[in-house]
């Protein structure tokens, strides 16, 4: 087999978006805006990231599942035509592939709700096993956790670890956080994640962010990647501290910038960019993004290659 430039692994989803009045919270109605029935899209963080690694001109697997019903084999085929090696996405036969509703609201900040379907019984398939014999870098994105561990365990030490954060407890129970933070050489995560991470380092939730951030960068020898909407993105690493500004762009569905800007982030680190020109490299593809959301109108994607 071919060496990889990443193996990225975590949950597929179907994922609908609306905005919102104001943030849900119990007991308090938020009205929903924009289309009344918004369409599906193509989501998860892992297929996300996988696409847009392949589209910058990398060598990517994925380890994943879908359920085997139209969402799901409409889904393998963009995969594969966005140029993802599949081998390692299990098919579920007779159930459906996993749903995700995005919920934001007008600060940029996002609720996700997530019905996994299946994939909760994901672990690391032999295909999977094998391509990450030949990876340059694992990336993790919300999955299983018995699957992240098996992909942690199973690394070789040639295989660094690149973490794309999302702040859900079941994918990672605190000590899997801690184990992630130890072993990786690039976390990126939003600032309201940023209390997930410091939570595994027993710093208190309502600790400044910079007490938090301090906290983090003394338990890892990773790159810190803390993106905050509008205002860009801070980087830190051992020789330094930077923010690199954003180009704010209006668009009712933001769905998968985050993990764009975290595949362009990871692909400039793997050319040899400093992390700073790594962050000028993601804002900008992450802008472009953006631009192609705002530039097309409301998607029929999923319906459409599902029909």
């Amino acid at each position: 087999m071919t060496e990889l430039d990443a193996v990225v692994a975590g949950d597929a989803a179907i994922t609908f978006a609306w905005q919102v009045s104001v943030p849900p919270s119990p007991g308090r109605t938020s009205k929903l805006l924009g289309a009344v029935e918004p369409e599906g899209r193509f989501g998860g963080c892992a297929p996300g990231v996988a696409l847009a690694l392949a589209e910058l001109g990398h060598r990517v697997a994925l380890v994943s599942w879908l359920g085997d019903d139209g969402h799901g084999r409409a889904y393998l085929a963009h995969l594969r035509a966005g140029g993802v090696d599949i081998a390692g996405v299990e098919v579920a036969t007779g159930q459906s592939s996993a749903r995700a509703l995005m919920l934001y609201d007008g600060n940029g900040s996002a609720t996700c709700l997530h019905h996994p379907s299946g994939s909760g019984s994901l672990r690391l398939p032999a295909s999977g096993r094998d391509r990450l014999d030949h990876a340059r870098w694992l990336v993790l994105t919300a999955g299983p956790a018995g699957m992240t561990e098996e992909l942690l365990d199973a690394r070789g030490q040639q295989t660094s670890v690149a973490w794309n954060v999302k702040g859900d407890p079941s994918h990672y129970p605190i000590g899997l956080r801690r184990r992630i933070i130890q072993d990786a050489q690039l976390v990126c995560f939003n600032r309201d994640e940023l209390a997930f991470l410091a939570e595994a380092l027993e710093v208190p939730e309502d600790a400044a962010v910079t007490t938090q951030l301090n906290a983090l960068h003394r338990a890892t020898g990773a790159v810190l990647v803390m993106t905050d909407g509008r205002a860009g993105c801070r980087v830190i690493w051992p020789e330094g501290d930077t923010v690199i500004p954003a180009n704010p762009i209006d668009v009712e569905d933001p769905t998968g910038v985050g993990d764009a800007f975290f595949a362009a982030f990871l692909s400039a680190t793997i050319r040899g960019q400093s992390p700073p020109q790594a962050a000028e490299r993601a804002t900008a593809f992450a802008s472009t993004f953006l631009q192609r959301r705002a530039g097309t109108a409301v998607t029929t994607q999923v319906r459409r290659e599902t029909s």
